[in-house]
């Protein structure tokens, strides 16, 4: 799993530098065809993917949700299995991890999370490349993620785990991440020479973080909870006052979309230390190197 993860993030860093100018495009996943299944809207995901697996040299075909209603007009089950007829590999963004799993489990070709209820482990690859950019290593840095426990706090525990990167995760009582999650985070801590904590005060997350990562407080398919969601977590808004307890170079990430005034400031996204755009671009070549992995 380590080295799976490591081998992806070096051709990620790799295939960013090229082609070299005069060079011919490298072509790898020419002829291959990529299923978009996207139950949620997206900017960066969908893009990313689209622009990743035709420089690839390779097409894909998005698929919306009144194209398929997955569980109500077909089950994930059939998805899957005629999905497989058709395309080398599938990306799914989904509402449940349930049933990311059920369409996994019935396809014949490899399905990617593109993002569900519990994880979104792409997103958290190019995370990693853009810390690995800036900070020039993984091992032995300190991540402090503020607010909700969601499923973009649940992979980087998971990833930071694997590469040995400390993290501490700062969210209220009634927030945190999964608690299997956390569990499965710290077993592949132990073994990598890390940690994983979960706390609810932010400020000590942040003590001596070299990277401070946020997300916004209310997921899609939260609106009703807005109201009482932006008073739960306004402790935890990540502004220059909190971010005076972390590292002098430290880097501030979020992986988009922000609102300004709630889960970040301006002063802080818009700052000297906010890192956001090029962890959204490092999308496009974090997605080149798992489709590689996935259909090379």
């Amino acid at each position: 799993m380590r080295n799976d993860l490591k081998s992806i993030l070096a051709n990620a860093a790799k295939m960013k530098k090229e082609p070299k100018k005069g060079q011919k495009p490298h072509e790898p996943l020419k002829g291959k065809v990529l299923g978009m299944v996207f139950e949620k809207p997206s900017l960066r995901t969908r893009i990313s993917f689209e622009i990743a697996m035709a420089q690839l040299g390779g097409k894909s075909i998005y698929i919306s949700p009144e194209e398929v209603g997955i569980g109500k007009r077909e089950s994930a089950h059939d998805v899957g299995k005629v999905l497989s007829r058709y395309v080398n590999a599938i990306v799914y963004r989904a509402f449940s991890n349930k049933v990311m799993r059920e369409l996994a489990e019935h396809a014949t070709v490899p399905v990617i999370n593109g993002l569900d209820d519990i994880e979104h482990p792409c997103q958290c690859v190019g995370d990693l490349l853009t810390i690995q950019e800036k900070k020039a290593k993984l091992a032995g840095l300190k991540l402090a993620y503020i607010g909700d426990g969601n499923n973009v706090c649940n992979s980087l525990m998971l990833s930071a785990a694997i590469v040995g990167m400390n993290m501490r995760a700062a969210t209220p009582k009634d927030y945190r991440p999964n608690l299997d999650i956390l569990a499965k985070a710290q077993e592949i801590a132990k073994a990598t020479g890390c940690t994983t904590e979960v706390m609810s005060n932010p400020f000590q997350a942040v003590e001596g973080a070299d990277v401070v990562y946020t997300d916004t407080w209310v997921s899609m398919g939260q609106e009703a909870e807005r109201e009482q969601r932006e008073k739960i977590f306004l402790p935890y808004q990540v502004n220059e006052k909190l971010c005076e307890k972390a590292n002098k170079d430290y880097i501030f990430m979020h992986c988009l979309p922000a609102h300004r005034g709630f889960e970040v400031s301006a002063e802080v996204i818009d700052g000297s230390h906010s890192v956001v755009f090029d962890q959204a671009e490092n999308r496009v070549h974090a997605q080149k190197a798992i489709l590689v992995a996935v259909l090379s």
